[in-house]
């Protein structure tokens, strides 16, 4: 019971309505009425949480201006994020969990694995045979396993692109077609109005992008948050703290960073970005001089489609960083110079791991629509690099 009946008299409850809450009890049947039952301290700690959360996402978000000051300010303006073809950013299921380390979670690609399980998807197919490989725990199930207390945040599909289908037998033969539905299950129309920055008052502006399209595709996003407790550790070459020392090529060097960190990995694949810096104002009234040509660009691509790398990515571009406090950064000269601290605190992102394509077909400069050729870049990798943000 919520409210017990011997403490109702002194609540702000009319002793009335204590009554009828009397009244509602004893009407209830007896075999619903043994349903009721206070659980203990003890109960409610292994019941509660205890499979995580399931959250269904749907969405249409709109921002008409986003604001950056510093002396001067950056503007972002007219900013929409829905469905290719309009309507909702839907069909997305994020999974929460606090694991106990022990716990094998959908993680990455192990949903095509599981789907090839249930006989959806071809086992034989070169990035589906891979995430059997990579997500099988050999226990029967696909995912991964994480740190004691570690908090993971699993965002995918929620029916894999797969509908009604989801919930029928599998046909025999219609594995590629639903490998290519998985692919596509979740997209996305982002747009933007213009980008640029402002003097101090705001009187004069500088455009650097206008009318940008994306419509792209989500593979999953997984956000983890590690539970290594509050200490830091030194990244220098020389040994000591979490582990005995933990420089890498990926870490910054010389600085304290957070023994607990925040970890993110994102698939997507962009089908058609359209770029439009150019003002191309088509009133003749307006002088030329004033007008602003630059960078056209159309049917930009984003994927990991060619080259050496593209086993297990099912043809998503993959951007990996990892995010911790950091602290023992040098502080800038001028205020080294005027007294300031030695060192100052930040937050470093490291680990950062990017791997893509690009397909660039229109390159075009001012109003002429005329491209210059034709770009593509196979294998394009960001690796061993970091980034570390203080103040100044």
């Amino acid at each position: 019971m919520l409210f017990p009946l011997s403490k109702m008299k002194d609540s702000l409850f009319p002793a009335k309505l204590a009554g009828m809450a009397l009244l509602s009890c004893t009407l209830i049947s007896g075999q619903s009425f043994a349903e009721l039952r206070l659980l203990s301290d003890e109960s409610l700690e292994a019941v509660v949480g205890k499979a995580g959360l399931t959250i269904d996402i749907e969405t249409q978000v709109s921002i008409a201006e986003f604001l950056y000051v510093d002396a001067g300010g950056i503007y972002y303006r007219d900013y929409s994020l829905n469905g290719i073809g309009g309507g909702l950013v839907d069909n997305i299921r994020a999974t929460v969990d606090i694991t106990d380390g022990a716990e094998t979670l959908a993680a990455g690609f192990s949903d095509m694995a599981m789907l090839a399980d249930l006989g959806f998807l071809d086992q034989n197919e070169a990035d589906v045979a891979w995430a059997i490989a990579e997500y099988d725990d050999g226990t029967g199930k696909y995912g991964k396993q994480f740190g004691d207390g570690d908090l993971f945040i699993h965002v995918a599909s929620q029916d894999y692109g797969l509908g009604g289908a989801l919930f029928a037998a599998p046909v025999l033969g219609d594995e590629a077609v639903n490998l290519a539905l998985t692919k596509n299950a979740i997209d996305l129309h982002v747009q933007q109005g213009d980008f640029g920055i402002t003097s101090s008052d705001g009187s004069i502006e500088t455009s650097i992008t206008r009318n940008v399209s994306i419509e792209a595709y989500l593979g999953y996003v997984d956000i983890l948050v590690t539970n290594r407790g509050n200490g830091f550790h030194e990244t220098s070459t020389n040994p000591g703290g979490l582990g005995g020392g933990l420089a890498s090529a990926g870490k910054p060097n010389n600085i304290l960073l957070a023994d607990s960190y925040i970890s993110l990995d994102v698939k997507f694949r962009v089908e058609d970005m359209d770029v439009d810096s150019t003002n191309n104002v088509t009133n003749p009234a307006v002088p030329l001089s004033v007008k602003n040509p630059y960078l056209t660009l159309r049917d930009f691509r984003i994927h990991n489609e060619r080259g050496q790398d593209t086993e297990g990515s099912f043809g998503f571009a993959s951007v990996e960083s990892k995010i911790g406090a950091a602290s023992g950064i040098i502080n800038t000269t001028s205020s080294l110079l005027s007294g300031a601290n030695t060192y100052i605190d930040g937050q470093a992102i490291y680990d950062i791991d990017i791997t893509w394509d690009w397909d660039l077909p229109h390159i075009s400069f001012g109003d002429t629509f005329t491209s210059i050729g034709a770009v593509y870049f196979t294998d394009f990798q960001v690796r061993d690099t970091s980034l570390v943000i203080s103040a100044h």
